[in-house]
């Protein structure tokens, strides 16, 4: 009997950069979590994507493009439009309800964390870049050309722009 490689996937997704907002499809392979915080991925393939400057004035004014590959080092904010793709991600149960501050956005939403961290420590406890926020409330400090979800059972936000976070 042969093993089979997990199948590629592809999940509408919107993603905030410091200089852009994306939307399209992001291939992943096996469980979406996994492969979007494994050490070893040092970028992520999104198709079928429009791309927009956050930097008002930009000449560029957006463009479209069948594939893209972005550092996963600089996505600050990290959206799934599907249910399906939310409910694949498996959350720790222990969650607080922060504040966070990006250079794009605060965020006020739930925070999982492990059942022996402390919410002073609890990023040093978490693997992966990209946390999990659930019960999200945007407030985006730029005008976005897009829209943008204010309010999300789900965001994730890369750990590297988290420029500081308090409880709520």
């Amino acid at each position: 009997m042969a093993l089979q490689a997990p199948p590629i996937q592809r999940h509408d997704v919107q993603i905030l950069t410091i200089p852009f907002q994306l939307s399209g499809q992001l291939e992943t392979v096996g469980p979406v979590f996994n492969f979007i915080n494994a050490p070893s991925r040092d970028s992520l393939s999104l198709y079928n994507v429009r791309l927009t400057p956050l930097t008002p004035g930009s000449p560029l004014k957006g463009l479209s493009c069948p594939h893209v590959v972005i550092r996963r080092s600089q996505v600050t904010l990290l959206y799934f439009t599907s249910a399906e793709s939310h409910a694949s991600i498996r959350l720790l149960a222990r969650r607080e309800l922060l504040v966070a501050y990006t250079p794009l956005a605060v965020c006020r939403g739930y925070f999982h964390l492990a059942a022996e961290a402390s919410v002073h420590d609890f990023l040093g406890l978490i693997p992966g870049d990209m946390l999990p926020i659930t019960e999200v409330h945007v407030f985006p400090l730029i005008e976005l050309p897009a829209p943008f979800p204010t309010q999300a059972d789900l965001l994730l936000v890369n750990r590297s722009h988290l420029q500081l976070y308090h409880q709520a």
